[in-house]
């Protein structure tokens, strides 16, 4: 699952650049101008929680669709 979590914030980081910020081995926090975020694993779960400025609430629904994707690919 750490694996997984790295793996997403990398994507993150080259696709949406944001900066990643490792705050432990089970959580990393990524942010750009307008978005501020968590990807935390917890147990038997991985948390994704990010926050959107206004002016980039308008990627919301390819933000989750891209998280979604990501995660399901590597769950599966």
């Amino acid at each position: 699952m750490r694996t997984m979590i790295r793996q997403l914030a990398a994507k993150l980081e080259e696709k949406y650049q944001l900066k990643a910020h490792w705050l432990n081995d089970d959580e990393v926090e990524v942010q750009r101008a307008g978005v501020k975020g968590r990807i935390s694993l917890v147990p038997s779960e991985v948390r994704v929680e990010i926050k959107l400025g206004l002016m980039m609430r308008a990627f919301k629904s390819t933000l989750e669709t891209e998280i979604s994707r990501a995660m399901a690919e590597k769950l599966a």
